[in-house]
């Protein structure tokens, strides 16, 4: 059976974003991308035209192949929860735009006749955590800013079938407005100290500086998924004298403290709900998905505890993720499969040795062919380059997990102000992760044992005592770095590369950020590469088996 997934349909008024498409056949899945990679625009809401193009293309298929669509959102769940919270004018709104959307699905549909299947969206994320995890049996977490009527969602999953049993509703008595979402605070603290759109993650990165020393519990005080208390307006209303006035003015300690603040507040969340579900289902595993389980702290603030054995965080945890699970879902829903093989996070389009050469002729630049790329690779990390290395098919979801990816030494003080000023330009205080083999993690972290692997880079562990003069590029300001492990089986070339670098400088690690400038997608072809590499301070490029150096001077 061939089931296309979809998150955002022009003329949806969910306020979802990072439009994607996804692609199962046969309980396998071929691809699945997010739209921004493809048309290099940022967070792209709408019809993900270009990424449903790319799935069909990749399995060798047309839309009139196709059996069934899954969308990540069902706009009638609204109608019965939270519509008669609307105002007049807005549910009028609302009810055109349901006209739009679906006249936009079905017109997917229509070459074929597919089945069209609406997915709730917070079920849309439980199934693309829980079907694509390593166990059968587990509390399912979703946290988000918005799905239809609610911000959170815990299920049980059990023998493939995944049964709701608790929720947390922003839509509730007399307004539909989500100032009770968990997610959407976190984006309200963040705007409040002018970070910047959709630049959560550089508010977790701020907390580690702070203290939490504000009074959260107005805010955000989850203590349970029945006892609960949210209000990100009080934001302002509470701490409206210290808010940042402007991106340019300066990062006071009252700015760190109250990020720290709100970290700490979310972290009790995700340790409160995870016992709660717990003590609920008796189940020690865990599922997470949703853009708030991108927040690495509270990830492994979670599985610290001792009623956690085991956490799988599907890499694309945000709303482009939320594709993957629609179809994830109409898969398990068409009696298709329950779950899926998901060996790596390594969906989206690539470019062939001879493609990169084409390119590479056509833009007349100076290359060579390597025969032993890796072990190349690693000479110009011990030697302090800073290297854009493009390997292989992208990956999914937020973070540069190997192959669109600037490798640097993180042995080297300073490289890490180096790149974020040279390359990344963006705030030189933004921590930078580092990708080792996953056999030698619990050398260099504590906690990275009990994780066994932390493949998605969506865990944070303390550098050990030991080593953390050694690694000053890669260890944040309170000792913490967000890891990604790395084995031969997930990603080959990755792995011999970090081997290499073992040989070349002591330590199987590199320092691992997105390939990509300020306010641009991460890099998903060749060209994009080839641009990228020009127009920004990286030394080296290594295009599949091909070398570009830069000469300086």
């Amino acid at each position: 059976m061939k089931i296309l997934g979809i998150n955002q349909v022009t003329g949806l008024l969910s306020g979802m974003h990072d439009s994607s498409a996804a692609l199962i056949i046969d309980g396998k899945i071929i691809a699945t991308v997010e739209e921004e990679r493809l048309n290099r625009q940022r967070h792209h809401k709408g019809t993900p035209h270009r990424a449903i193009a790319y799935c069909l293309k990749e399995a060798g298929i047309s839309l009139k192949d196709l059996d069934a669509i899954a969308v990540s959102y069902n706009p009638y769940a609204f109608l019965t929860r939270g519509f008669f919270f609307l105002s007049l004018w807005d549910m009028i709104a609302y009810i055109a735009n349901i006209f739009v959307f679906e006249r936009a699905v079905r017109r997917l549909a229509k070459p074929s006749g597919a089945k069209i299947l609406y997915v709730d969206h917070h079920l849309a994320h439980g199934a693309s955590a829980y079907r694509c995890a390593p166990f059968r049996d587990a509390n399912v977490i979703t946290l988000d800013g918005a799905g239809e009527t609610e911000c959170g969602a815990l299920f049980e999953g059990r023998d493939g079938s995944l049964r709701r049993i608790a929720t947390i509703p922003f839509a509730f008595r007399t307004d539909a407005r989500p100032w009770r979402s968990i997610g959407k605070t976190y984006t309200q603290v963040t705007t409040f100290l002018k970070l910047g759109s959709n630049a959560e993650g550089k508010t977790m990165g701020l907390a580690s500086y702070g203290k939490p020393r504000f009074d959260f519990s107005r805010i955000l005080n989850v203590k349970s998924w029945s006892d609960w208390f949210i209000d990100r307006r009080n934001v302002s209303r509470l701490y409206g004298a210290h808010e940042r006035a402007n991106e340019t003015a300066p990062i006071t300690d009252e700015h760190k403290d109250i990020a720290a603040s709100l970290q700490a507040a979310l972290e009790e969340a995700f340790v409160n709900l995870g016992r709660d579900a717990y003590q609920k289902t008796g189940l020690r595993n865990f599922a997470l998905a949703g853009g708030v389980a991108l927040n690495c702290n509270g990830n492994s603030r979670l599985l610290a505890e001792e009623f956690c054995d085991a956490i799988f965080i599907q890499p694309a945890a945000n709303d482009g993720g939320a594709s993957l699970g629609a179809a994830l879902e109409a898969m398990h829903r068409l009696g298709d499969a329950d779950f899926v093989e998901f060996p790596n996070a390594y969906w989206g389009p690539s470019d062939s040795d001879a493609s990169i050469e084409a390119l590479l002729k056509a833009a007349k630049v100076p290359y060579r062919r390597s025969d032993a790329v890796a072990k190349d690779t690693a000479a110009f990390i011990r030697d302090g380059k800073i290297v854009g290395w493009f390997q292989g098919r992208s990956e999914i979801g937020p973070r540069a997990l190997g192959n669109r990816s600037i490798l640097a030494n993180p042995q080297i003080a300073g490289m890490n102000n180096r790149i974020n000023e040279d390359v990344k330009h963006r705030e030189v205080w933004r921590p930078f992760a580092p990708s080792l083999t996953v056999e030698a993690a619990a050398q260099y972290f504590e906690g990275a044992e009990k994780a066994k692997e932390s493949p998605y880079m969506l865990h944070t562990f303390y550098v050990r005592e030991k080593y953390r003069t050694s690694f000053p590029a890669i260890t944040h300001i309170d000792g913490s770095a967000r890891i990604q492990t790395v084995s031969k089986a997930q990603n080959p070339i990755f792995y011999e590369l970090l081997s290499e670098v073992q040989k070349a400088t002591g330590h199987p690690m590199v320092l691992n950020t997105s390939f990509n400038d300020k306010g641009e997608p991460i890099v998903c072809s060749a060209f994009d590469a080839l641009r990228c590499f020009y127009s920004t301070g990286i030394d080296v490029l290594v295009l599949g088996n091909y070398i570009l150096e830069k000469t300086h001077g």
